[in-house]
């Protein structure tokens, strides 16, 4: 077995022992320094742990200079760091594009885990609302598509969730009621352009409350939220739209999404069956 010099990669598991009792690394890539050659494969180095090779000496996501013994079957013998913190831009391109590629997860023990979205730049996860079959969709909106500044970021995210299902029960009421008082008129206005056969009976506040089921939350910075709930036909589908901010325990608007009354009010608005029957059920 003769000695060969390679510029390493290690993966993101870093050094462990085996089953062996060996140190083990396992690698993304690595460079033959004789032929400048990149080899992207799974290889591993092993080797007798010692005061000299640690299991401390190599880390993850790092890149290292060794001198090495090809041992067959993807694997070397680590027979000296020569060199830590290589710059090598054949490697740093290869864990770039991992990086880019890999699925980020973050996980909190009260909340659960959470998946990185690197196009909207947002952590999501599906959490139970006010019952087990109840679940909605929760948004950390980091504005990182990378794993450390995900991790540097999503503390005080997660801070401003938990105040919020600490207390669901009293957010879900106050969104809603805030909802209710500013838009309540709006749906009564909608429901007189309608062919309803209550056309001119008025919205109450609590029929508005009733109607609203929360869908999805956004986290934000400064304890801002945003609150995403299902209307149930009372603005022929638009969303209701809930921001408020947590750290202030303070509701701040409610509005519709996509929604102008005016677009109503040149045409009457077809209401079917179902929903004249569930009119005169609830009312």
């Amino acid at each position: 077995m003769q000695e060969q010099e390679i510029i390493a990669l290690i993966n993101s598991r870093g050094a462990f022992i085996s089953e062996n009792a060996k140190a083990n690394a396992e690698l993304i890539a690595y460079v033959d320094c004789e032929t400048n050659e990149l080899f992207e494969t799974s290889a591993k180095i092993e080797w007798e742990v010692s005061d000299r090779l640690s299991l401390n000496n190599i880390k993850r996501f790092k890149i290292y200079h060794l001198k090495v013994k090809d041992l067959g079957e993807n694997t070397f013998l680590l027979i000296d760091i020569l060199k830590k913190d290589v710059n090598n831009t054949l490697l740093e391109n290869t864990l770039k594009e991992c990086e880019q590629n890999a699925s980020v997860t973050v996980e909190e023990p009260n909340l659960g885990k959470f998946v990185l979205d690197k196009t909207t730049k947002s952590l999501h996860s599906k959490l139970k609302w006010l019952s087990e079959k109840e679940e909605i969709d929760v948004y950390l909106n980091i504005d990182e598509d990378n794993r450390i500044n995900t991790l540097k970021k999503v503390g005080a995210f997660f801070i401003t969730l938990e105040k919020v299902f600490k207390d669901k029960k009293d957010w879900d009421k106050k969104l809603k009621t805030y909802a209710a008082e500013h838009l309540a008129d709006l749906a009564t206005e909608l429901r007189k352009n309608s062919k309803s056969l209550f056309k001119f009976l008025k919205v109450w506040k609590w029929y508005f409350i009733g109607k609203m089921k929360l869908v999805s939350l956004a986290v934000e910075t400064d304890g801002e939220i945003v609150a995403t709930f299902d209307d149930r036909k009372l603005f022929l589908g638009h969303k209701i739209i809930v921001r408020a901010n947590v750290d202030s325990n303070e509701v701040s608007s409610a509005t519709v999404e996509n929604f102008n009354i005016e677009d109503y009010k040149k045409i009457e608005v077809s209401v079917s069956e179902t929903e004249i029957k569930e009119d005169n059920k609830e009312e």
